[in-house]
């Protein structure tokens, strides 16, 4: 019995989490989805690790691949971890959004979908033409690629010909417009929860233009007051799409708390073991192992 991983980014957490799960006594392989997949049926156990922004990596065809692996695998009752459904909430901010929102917990308000010019046969409102997004929206908002991360092509913006500005250089795939929840606290907190467990919690500070995130200058800090009413959203959260292992992040302000992003990929560097004295994919690998022990 064996583990197979779907990997599409030659990063040092895919082979770690590889060598961590080998060195659990379970054979694990890496498998590029860059190229076609060969002998997925042989697995017992497939593991996820296709992020939504391998679009903007040169990637696009292990994205592209997904679905019908996800159906070859289905077909043949071969688990996947994260479940199936949980990549198709990770490609889409929308669909995860409005999924949480309509379980009841607090999200921003997602205004639309859209594409930044007339080119795209993919539509999601009756025209979802950039002109025709201005009645929805309420400013300031953010926007960024429906499937994406790593904040590539995310804006704030203030007014729509300050969104026509941005999207003039934006690729032409589908945005998602919604409520832009200010951090006023000066930061984002960033939870990885494994196996319905916060295990990593961290205030991730918020970086010149508005945006939090490692690439941009964020630092990261102790959390070890978060909330329970915070802890509880997040394992919820994930339970509802599905997300066995994966991060949130949240924006906390005096009106409470919203989730404003779900990953069911999570990602670390080897200088993010030390900096947080926690090995994300160590930990990772355990749940995966123990998922794996549960179909012996």
């Amino acid at each position: 019995m064996s583990i197979g991983i779907l990997y599409e980014s030659k990063e040092w957490s895919s082979y770690a989490l590889e060598q961590y799960i080998n060195e659990m006594g379970v054979p694990a392989r890496l498998i590029d989805m860059q190229e076609e997949p060969k002998d997925l049926l042989s697995y017992d156990l497939i593991v996820n690790r296709v992020f939504a922004s391998s679009i903007f990596r040169g990637h696009e065809k292990a994205l592209q691949r997904m679905p019908g692996v996800i159906a070859l695998l289905k077909a043949n009752g071969i688990p996947m971890v994260n479940p199936y459904d949980a990549h198709f909430y990770e490609i889409s901010k929308a669909h995860s959004t409005r999924t949480l929102e309509a379980h009841g917990i607090t999200v921003p308000k997602v205004f639309d979908v859209f594409m930044p010019r007339e080119s795209g046969e993919q539509v999601i409102r009756p025209t979802g033409k950039l002109d025709d997004l201005s009645p929805y929206l309420v400013y300031p908002c953010i926007v960024k690629p429906d499937c994406g991360g790593r904040t590539n092509y995310t804006y704030i913006v203030n007014d729509f010909q300050e969104l026509r500005q941005c999207m003039k250089e934006a690729p032409d795939i589908p945005f998602i417009a919604e409520e832009y929840i200010y951090p006023e606290y000066g930061y984002t907190t960033r939870i990885e929860v494994i196996g319905r467990s916060c295990r990593l919690i961290k205030k991730r500070s918020v970086a010149e233009n508005g945006l939090s995130a490692y690439h941009l200058g964020s630092t990261y800090a102790a959390y070890d007051d978060c909330s329970a009413d915070i802890k509880i959203a997040a394992v919820r959260a994930m339970d509802t799409l599905q997300i066995g292992a994966g991060s949130l992040d949240i924006i906390e302000n005096r009106n409470g708390f919203y989730i404003i992003d779900v990953n069911s990929v999570s990602n670390a560097s080897e200088d993010n073991t030390e900096m947080f004295s926690f090995d994300l994919m160590k930990e990772t690998a355990a749940y995966i192992v123990s998922v794996f022990a549960g179909l012996v």
